[in-house]
């Protein structure tokens, strides 16, 4: 490509060289940044657990928090390089989670039916989050998992970890147990494929929400017409991602290809309207006073 300084080579030139490589322009992936530690940690994970298959995968519970922008910022980051370096180091950014103008929501499910969506006042604690494992994880376990035998899933945040939460957990053993779980761990979650779900519907909705209070009820009807099929092969999709992960020795993966969610169909089939609150499956969608 490089003719010298004295000729000149084109943007355009410059783009269908790139091309020919293979070298497409694409969006910088966000994940969380994995240490050593980390990497060492998911890999053995995913050693832990290759014998289990989808019947074990659903006893398990997911949950975890997310925030939705009202008004969402681009920020969106190009880069060349080929599809096979999707997870490569190089191509990825690490992230952190946005401020203001915003709606912090706590959800869970399982591949027998979807639990609460509940939005958090402000950011959680270990006293809200509390709460939450009182009002909204016991009941769902205890409905779902009638034999005691269902595993409840979080993350490592630390209102999640938190002395009082443990001890919880600990009161509770006998009924539920809880699964240990990698740090920095998200693309393993497959809420997370349920959170973008909403957003993609909610960015969908016309007329767009204009305030945070119809930002929620946005969020509680996507959140109630996750049709059943899309949630269970999300559940159903855990062996896959754990083979992902002892293929990249511990590092992230590419789950796109490991469940697809049929938006397109989804959408076309389903009418979204600002309406009266719900519930799902008899666990109610918790709103905070004033919105």
């Amino acid at each position: 490509m490089n003719q010298g300084a004295t000729k000149s080579v084109s943007q355009s030139t410059i783009q269908r060289t790139l091309l020919r490589l293979g070298l497409r322009s694409r969006r910088l992936v966000r994940a969380p940044m994995l240490t050593a530690v980390h990497r060492r940690r998911r890999l053995e994970f995913a050693r832990q657990y290759s014998s289990w298959t989808s019947t074990e995968w659903r006893q398990v519970a997911f949950s975890d928090e997310s925030r939705f922008m009202l008004h969402r910022t681009d920020g969106r980051w190009r880069i060349r390089r080929e599809t096979s370096e999707r997870n490569h180091p190089a191509t990825i950014a690490g992230t952190v989670q946005a401020g203001g103008g915003s709606i912090m929501v706590w959800g869970m499910f399982s591949w027998h039916s979807l639990g609460s969506l509940i939005i958090v006042e402000g950011t959680m604690d270990q006293y809200k989050y509390a709460s939450v494992l009182a009002d909204h994880v016991h009941p769902y376990m205890r409905i779902v998992f009638p034999q005691d035998d269902g595993i409840f899933q979080q993350d490592n945040a630390r209102c999640h970890t938190a002395a009082s939460v443990r001890a919880w957990f600990e009161e509770h053993q006998d009924e539920f147990t809880v699964l240990p779980w990698p740090a920095n761990s998200p693309d393993l979650n497959p809420i997370e494929h349920l959170w973008d779900h909403l957003d993609r519907v909610v960015r969908a909705m016309d007329p767009q929400p204009r305030n945070l209070a119809q930002l929620a009820t946005a969020l509680e009807s996507a959140w109630l017409n996750i049709p059943e099929n899309t949630f269970r092969d999300l559940c159903d999709s855990l062996p896959a991602r754990l083979a992902a992960v002892r293929s990249a020795k511990g590092g992230h993966i590419n789950v796109t290809g490991l469940c697809i969610i049929q938006f397109q169909t989804f959408m076309h089939s389903q009418r979204y309207e600002f309406g009266p609150k719900a519930t799902a499956a008899g666990f109610p969608i918790t709103m905070p006073a004033g919105l």
